[in-house]
């Protein structure tokens, strides 16, 4: 977890769940403790001694069902609040899944995507090759989206990093007030080196045989953002 003005905010855990976090065993061989609802390094002499998990940290905290129904995910070590859905959001995310809907490549909606060490995000959109391995969550996908209403600074930054971290090929931003769609591409070490804009009155190129293009204008239609 974090200090209160790191950006996104962080999830602050109260003395109930981290008992539950406790006697489940998730913070197992992690020698921490509870202080204004961030995990504390104990004994530490570092000037932010803010605990920052890996996952499996994580997924032990999640496996517990102490995070059950919080909206909530990982992102570099830190347990971050997700934005709740506004509905030019929904409306966007429903008109993406029906758009890739018929792809021919698998297809999963705000899925957790496991980028080691300490990221697991849920973008809105992520589209694989094949099917992740039996109990596990994929760790890189053909092409990810995520919808922004109000998180731009997080999904062109720190998000954008990851997914070009996890060398996903394609990454789009659909700026919902900017009335456009952001396509990044060319992954690189500190993010993507290729970003072309498409505005309503443009269509996003398709990047797979058998998509059409995405027109903005009908993407969007249904926002009043």
């Amino acid at each position: 977890m974090a200090t209160a003005t790191s950006d996104p905010p962080i999830y602050r855990l109260d003395g109930g769940t981290y008992r539950r976090l406790v006697e489940a065993g998730a913070f197992h061989g992690i020698d921490v403790e509870l202080h204004e609802g961030l995990l504390i390094d104990k004994d530490s002499a570092r000037e932010d001694p803010t605990h920052r998990i890996d996952v499996g940290t994580y997924h032990r905290m999640v496996a517990s069902g102490a995070l059950e129904g919080q909206p909530v995910e990982l992102l570099d070590g830190l347990v971050v609040e997700v934005s709740p859905q506004s509905p030019s959001h929904a409306a966007v995310l429903e008109a993406l899944v029906e758009h890739f809907a018929h792809t021919g490549v698998r297809l999963r909606v705000q899925s957790p995507l496991r980028i080691p060490p300490d990221c697991e995000p849920e973008p809105d959109i992520a589209l694989l090759a094949q099917r992740p391995p039996a109990g596990a969550h994929p760790s890189t996908a053909l092409l990810v989206v995520e919808v922004a209403v109000s998180s731009h600074r997080l999904d062109r930054g720190r998000k954008a990093e990851r997914y070009a971290g996890a060398d996903i090929p394609i990454y789009w931003l659909v700026d919902v007030p900017g009335r456009a769609v952001e396509v990044r591409t060319q992954p690189g070490r500190h993010g993507y080196e290729q970003c072309e804009t498409y505005h309503e009155g443009s269509v996003v190129p398709s990047p797979f045989d058998g998509l059409t293009d995405l027109d903005v204008a009908a993407l969007l239609a249904d926002t009043d953002v």
